[in-house]
């Protein structure tokens, strides 16, 4: 189910102004709709602000998907995320996203209630890529982290390619 509001066009600066104030006012509406449906840990997604969060690894792990990645910037701190995601799905939407330990950065997320009554939290990351992952529940905790696990992983990525 790839991203209905926060799409790359929306991202690379492709829509008119009204067209990205339309998306941006249903894509609010959507979210407040949406959170009284979301239970069993998926309402906790919608409040975590992931954007140039740095993902560690992202996997499929039995029925399980494990995703960590380091959130937050220089003003707010840092933290690491991980999120276990219970009887899931992951679906790579748009090639460019490498499951495993590759490093990217997530530039928006959605999280949505599908047909079926399960969960739906669609990522966008940047340079390239796009994925799903459509679960019944989740486990989310934080850690503390700084900006020196940031440049570490940075550091780590340039030293392998």
């Amino acid at each position: 189910m790839p991203m209905r509001w926060l799409t790359r066009d929306a991202l690379s600066g492709a829509l008119t102004p009204e067209e990205e104030e339309d998306r941006g006012r249903n894509w609010a509406l959507e979210r407040e709709a949406v959170r009284p449906r979301l239970h069993s840990g998926a309402g906790q997604l919608l409040d975590l602000n992931v954007h140039d969060a740095v993902i560690r690894s992202l996997r499929q792990a039995g029925p399980d998907v494990e995703l960590r990645a380091l959130i937050g910037d220089n003003q707010v701190g840092y933290q690491w995320l991980t999120s276990c995601y219970r009887n899931a799905r992951l679906v790579i939407v748009e090639p460019g996203v490498e499951t495993g330990t590759s490093l990217f950065e997530i530039l928006c997320d959605e999280v949505t209630v599908a047909a079926d009554e399960t969960f739906v939290h669609s990522v966008i990351t940047w340079p390239s890529g796009e994925f799903d992952v459509q679960f019944s529940s989740v486990d989310t905790s934080l850690t503390p982290a700084d900006g020196n696990d940031r440049k570490a992983m940075f550091a780590r990525a340039n030293a392998s390619s």
